[in-house]
């Protein structure tokens, strides 16, 4: 009896956890960016593309 309402209990909780997902949100989407897979790259905290130049990333001397 006692693992029964402990798993009624858990179930209920998670039944309230759970994220609502909206069905009509818009999603959020990177426009089309014609990129060069040959040179390296990375993006942005918006998710844009941009180059990547390994010479101006600086060196963590002191290791």
């Amino acid at each position: 009896m006692k693992f029964t309402i402990a798993t009624v209990l858990a179930l209920a909780t998670m039944a309230f956890a759970y994220p609502v997902v909206e069905n009509n949100a818009p999603v959020k989407r990177q426009n089309i960016v014609e990129a060069d897979v040959s040179i390296p790259a990375m993006s942005d905290q918006a998710g844009n593309v941009i180059a990547f130049d390994a010479t101006k990333v600086a060196a963590n001397k002191g290791a």
